[in-house]
Formats: C-alpha cells, sequence, structure tokens
C-alpha cells in the first residue's frame, strides 16, 4: 500500500488527509511520539472502490475493526471522550486492497 499523508495546518492539535490509490497492508498515518498519547477526536473512512473494503485502525492494537464499508461509501465517528492510543504508540490504517480516503483529527499530549 502506497499511502500520501497531507497534515493540513491545525491551530491546535493535528489534521490528516490521507489517500492511497492502492490500499493493502498496514500503513503509518501518524508516527508516535515518546512519552505521549496521540488522541482522536474524529475519524472519517472513504471506500473509493466499486467493492467493499475492510479497514483497522490500530495503534499497538486494533482500535477501531476491522469495519466493513461499502463501496463508494464513508463512515464517521466523534469520540467523546477522545479516543486515546497507548503511550508512544504510531496511529496505523490497515485496509483492503482498494482506494480509500482517511481524515482524522485529534491531538498528541
Amino acid at each position: 500500500m502506497a499511502i500520501s499523508v497531507t497534515t493540513p495546518q491545525a491551530i491546535q492539535g493535528f489534521i490528516i488527509n490521507a489517500t492511497s490509490a492502492d490500499a493493502s497492508g498496514t500503513e503509518t498515518l501518524l508516527a508516535g511520539v515518546a512519552d505521549k498519547q496521540i488522541k482522536i477526536r474524529h475519524l472519517t473512512l472513504n471506500n473509493l472502490t466499486a467493492g467493499a473494503l475492510s479497514f483497522t485502525l490500530s495503534g499497538a492494537a486494533a482500535l477501531l475493526g476491522p469495519v466493513s464499508i461499502g463501496a463508494y461509501s464513508s463512515l464517521q465517528w466523534h469520540f467523546s471522550p477522545w479516543m486515546e492510543l497507548a503511550i508512544a504508540q504510531d496511529l496505523e490504517i490497515t485496509a483492503d486492497a482498494g482506494s480509500i480516503m482517511v481524515f482524522c483529527q485529534g491531538f498528541i499530549q
């Protein structure tokens, strides 16, 4: 899987916009930071292909998923309280082969 990750300017925290024309495997969306946790407030997953895909969002272990999403569909979550990764863990996504888009917003503390 080759994923392109952009990080638009955020006044506070982070914003991730990631796309892949051929999702197939595990990719890092945001690298972990020593002695800190990634905390996620909002997540949108988009399937841009003609068939269903399966996504898993993970750190040290699966945080969300596997989630099956239909063709040309999107799923959104707004976490309250924040979804937290373990300390120093990378935020990763694993997906089936297909075209995907991921939008994620949160902060590192």
